[in-house]
């Protein structure tokens, strides 16, 4: 009995430090989490309406840059936005298997030769290699406060990919931020901006956003024509390289506020379980003491009654 008590209270102090490191990590998240919410709202308004504009221009004027022209699906380039850390929840198997079910779509595309990846995060690195995917670049995790800056380099691989015929369509592929509960996983087309076989597939697989139908094109009548101050060569080739950009530094914010909303939501789940299973833990506890006690005082009496 003894040993069952010490037994307990080993139990309770391991899931009592457990609760302690639980909770500071959720803590830890929360403050995170606020601050890459805030980024991914601030910049997403911007993101959104650069992308109508960049739709409505390859509408209108599709042969004026290359980004605007359609190409048919043969080499693909996706960019795979994942987390270096687990313990948050399942936001990153939710994103792998859109990542699979994307991957198997494009097998059903006419023409489709090959897709290659640049992946950030160790978790996407070790899920694409498990599967057998070709992974041209590997890049650390930019879930810690990122900057414009630190999104350069894949989006200057990718553009130049695209621009030397390397690659005919470059995705991204990232968890959108939509509510601390709530990561869509989505799969968005940056390159070309205009609507190709690729969009439509990922239209019928249901992978863009659910809440946000930021790829809709707006009807000709509302924009028949843009006309270009200084030339229409310079205006494009300075916006449309900076704006692709800009929706993969969206991408990354959208990735980093998902990864540590779940992280928090999972952190918590455990403190509550732990809660739980330390209360339980207490009950049976307080039970096994009270049992050892009561067989005290019976040995206690049934003796003195003999002795009496």
């Amino acid at each position: 009995m003894a040993r069952s008590l010490r037994d307990l209270r080993r139990k309770m102090k391991a899931v009592s430090s457990t609760r302690q490191v639980t909770k500071a990590m959720e803590l830890i998240s929360a403050s995170k989490m606020r601050r890459a919410v805030q980024n991914a709202q601030t910049l997403r308004y911007y993101a959104v309406t650069s992308w109508k504009i960049l739709q409505r221009l390859a509408k209108i004027h599709p042969e004026v840059h290359p980004f605007l022209r359609p190409k048919p699906v043969e080499k693909v380039l996706a960019i795979l936005f994942s987390s270096d850390r687990g313990q948050c929840g399942s936001l990153n198997a939710q994103m792998f298997r859109t990542v699979t079910q994307y991957v198997n779509g494009l097998k059903s595309v006419k023409g489709f030769q090959k897709v290659d990846f640049v992946v950030t995060g160790r978790r996407g690195q070790q899920y694409l290699s498990r599967t057998g995917q070709n992974v041209v670049a590997a890049f650390p995790a930019l879930s810690s406060h990122p900057t414009f800056k630190d999104v350069l380099p894949i989006a200057r691989m990718a553009t130049k990919g695209f621009l030397d015929n390397t690659y005919d369509h470059v995705v991204l592929l990232y968890p959108d931020f939509v509510s601390p509960l709530v990561q869509d996983p989505t799969v968005k087309v940056l390159l070309p901006f205009t609507r190709t076989q690729l969009k439509d597939m990922i239209d019928t697989l249901g992978m863009r956003r659910r809440g946000k139908a930021i790829t809709e094109e707006t009807s000709e009548s509302e924009v028949m024509e843009y006309k270009f101050e200084p030339s229409q060569d310079e205006v494009l080739a300075t916006i449309l390289p900076q704006l692709t950009e800009m929706q993969v530094y969206q991408g990354v914010l959208e990735a980093a506020a998902s990864e540590h909303s779940a992280r928090m939501v999972a952190m918590r789940n455990a403190t509550d379980n732990a809660t739980s299973i330390l209360d339980d833990l207490t009950l049976t506890y307080n039970q096994t003491r009270q049992e050892k006690i009561t067989a005290e005082l019976s040995e206690l009496s049934a003796a003195k009654a003999a002795l009496d």
